[in-house]
């Protein structure tokens, strides 16, 4: 199947694509990508599909890196038939990456990944997730490599529940969340993670911004927890607009 003859409908937003991601195999492959905006909880949350459960775990080494695909269709990946090998995340659509045409460094929001310590994802409260890990160049790349702190823990069972966050600048108001099934190795026994607080805006004033362990930043839905004003230049991010590092979130632990 060539570029030209994928749907339209392949085109326009970014998800993470692997085999532990909730949904990561259903349908056309591009119902990830669709941005969360205006949704109940039951909608945004995992990207509502939480029943869609994951074939596989990501491992996470404690103190190393991780690299996950990011793109607008499960084609353009190793998931998919259509993946030419080049880092686009959507070689078909520019705009998909929310960042100007042609992209600007300066309008990448980053992502981020996060996780909690529960073994079952219908478990998890959206509190619980703990930010980890920031790339602020995201989504600039198919493949996207994140820093994972060398203190964290292990995971009870060999498993964790995770997600990936994200937003753009160039687009309306939305948001993106990808949950996965994810094991931390090589983890520590003897650390524990901090309860994680909202973050707020504090570009310009860092004594401001949030220290220490963050929630993930859910908005544009039914919730609203960082106060965003809706000012197109105070779009929440993963950057130190909003107190987050790029790489590895150390500052994370009791």
């Amino acid at each position: 199947l060539s570029h030209a003859a994928l749907p339209a409908t392949v085109m326009g937003h970014i998800a993470m694509w692997h085999p532990s991601v909730y949904g990561a195999e259903d349908g056309y492959g591009h119902e990830l990508a669709t941005p969360l905006a205006d949704m109940g909880f039951s909608q945004w949350w995992f990207h509502g599909k939480l029943s869609s459960k994951p074939s596989e775990v990501l491992e996470l080494p404690a103190g190393g890196s991780v690299t996950v695909e990011l793109a607008c269709n499960r084609k353009f990946t190793s998931m998919g038939n259509t993946n030419d090998g080049s880092n686009n995340p959507c070689p078909v659509d520019t705009p998909s990456m929310h960042a100007g045409t042609p992209l600007e460094q300066k309008q990448l929001r980053g992502c981020a990944l996060a996780i909690a310590y529960k073994s079952d994802a219908s478990s998890v409260d959206k509190d619980e997730f703990t930010v980890f890990s920031v790339n602020t160049d995201c989504v600039k790349d198919r493949r996207t490599t994140f820093q994972v702190p060398k203190d964290m823990p292990s995971c009870s069972g060999g498993k964790c529940i995770c997600a990936w966050f994200w937003q753009g600048q160039n687009s309306a108001d939305e948001m993106y969340m990808n949950g996965f099934d994810c094991n931390i190795t090589s983890g520590s026994s003897s650390t524990k993670l901090a309860t994680p607080k909202h973050t707020k805006f504090c570009r310009g004033d860092a004594s401001s911004c949030v220290k220490g362990a963050k929630i993930p930043q859910y908005w544009a839905n039914d919730i609203n927890p960082i106060g965003f004003d809706g000012s197109y230049e105070r779009k929440p991010a993963y950057n130190s607009d909003w107190g987050f590092t790029d790489g590895a979130q150390n500052d994370i632990f009791v």
